[in-house]
């Protein structure tokens, strides 16, 4: 029985061994080297353009290549699914394929001003306060409203801003019926406002926001739509963090007026001012997580500094020499010297595609890098605008994040 044990547990282990030497020689195999190959996303213009970059690819026997229509939900917003079969039964890999016309957009890298309307009346926080009996009490957290919540209507009358909700609030006897958005989900709320000693009107103890204003820099504009998109990430409320849903808005020509360097554990930021009188560029009409978009005034004329460039596609984009447009003084637009460091492979929408870190010693010597104010900012590279500024690594202000202009455009105007 002994021998037996030690006999069983030597075949074990070398049948371990043989496997684990045959995993790492398929591993290292021109096989699995020609499914590696394999880029993570197709893009191409036309079905034609995607036959002849699939009937390219160059493979190892018992390796194919096909696109069929795509129904796999998790290739966001793909035409097509391309498969890498084995003998052309076992599928080794997917890639999602893109079709569509490559767009051309003008670079525009200018300041602006930014004012959003919600849509309803953001919470903001709750808070109690002396009824006219003397009593604390905070009517909207007993009813369960909370922080981030959306309120759309009150007693079944659309709301969109503080002063529209207060008067409907003091127009109605008893409880307020709320209509509400949480996390996407609609739902509605009975509140019991309080009223305030002396006849002073009625609260439910919410603090609540319908608009918010800031300074960024418009990404780049399509002379074929009108369409003009800034920021590169969403307008979130300061407060909660909840995505601002956009009413109306507008865009308008910011003045920079001075500037806060960045510095490791300090961002730096761009100080900028408008006003009611300043030129109106356009709407705004979407606020996105790849930033916020709407359509030019009749005449807009961009800060551009070039022509209008191809939207590169994101396997275009390499590591290496690029350049950035943006405005950190009453200069005007300047071009400055980057490098793209990383590169992420992505099948969908996403803030943080790119990672890139500014060289040109002349930005460097007026901001220290990415600064706050420079979201939006477009970059360049082989003559195609490839993304745009988003974050700044707050440990490091020479690098920051950047988004693929080829989904920011996707995501709006596409």
């Amino acid at each position: 029985m002994r021998l037996f044990f030690k006999t069983g547990s030597w075949i074990i282990k070398s049948a371990a061994a043989f496997m684990a030497f045959a995993c790492a020689a398929l591993n290292y195999s021109p096989l699995m080297s020609g499914v590696r190959s394999m880029p993570g996303a197709y893009y191409a213009e036309s079905g034609e353009q995607l036959a002849e970059a699939i009937n390219g690819s160059s493979l190892p026997y018992g390796l194919t290549v096909a696109a069929s229509g795509s129904s796999d939900e998790s290739l966001t917003g793909a035409s097509y699914t391309v498969e890498c079969r084995l003998f052309g039964l076992i599928t080794i890999k997917k890639a999602a394929a893109y079709i569509g016309q490559r767009a051309y957009l003008v670079p525009c890298g200018q300041p602006v001003g930014i004012s959003i309307y919600t849509q309803g009346v953001l919470v903001v926080g709750l808070g109690s306060f002396a009824d006219e009996n003397g009593r604390d009490v905070s009517p909207a957290a007993d009813a369960g409203l909370r922080a981030g919540d959306i309120i759309l209507a009150a007693n079944g009358q659309s709301v969109s801003t503080t002063a529209e909700l207060q008067g409907l609030i003091d127009g109605c006897t008893g409880s307020v019926t709320l209509d509400i958005e949480r996390a996407g989900t609609r739902r509605r709320l009975d509140v019991a406002p309080g009223s305030l000693s002396g006849g002073a009107g009625r609260r439910i103890g919410a603090w609540i926001r319908d608009s918010t204003v800031g300074i960024g820099t418009l990404s780049f504009y399509d002379p074929e739509t009108g369409l003009i998109a800034a920021l590169g990430h969403a307008v979130v409320d300061i407060d909660t963090g909840t995505l601002l849903k956009v009413r109306d808005g507008k865009l308008v020509r910011a003045q920079i007026i001075g500037v806060s360097r960045g510095r490791a554990g300090s961002p730096g930021e761009l100080h900028g001012t408008f006003d009611n009188e300043s030129i109106v560029i356009g709407t705004v009409c979407g606020n996105t997580e790849l930033g916020i978009f709407g359509y030019a005034e009749d005449g807009f004329s961009p800060d551009a500094l070039t022509a209008p460039v191809p939207v590169a596609y994101p396997d275009e984009v390499h590591t290496g020499a690029a350049v950035i447009y943006a405005s950190v003084d009453n200069g005007g637009t300047a071009q400055y010297a980057c490098r793209i460091v990383k590169t992420g492979r992505q099948l969908g929408p996403e803030q943080k595609g790119l990672v890139i870190e500014i060289t040109d010693q002349a930005l460097l010597d007026k901001t220290g890098g990415i600064v706050q104010g420079m979201s939006g900012s477009p970059i360049l590279q082989d003559g195609r605008l490839v993304g745009v500024v988003t974050h700044v690594f707050v440990n490091d202000p020479k690098k920051g994040y950047g988004a693929y202009a080829y989904w920011m455009y996707d995501t709006f105007g596409g």
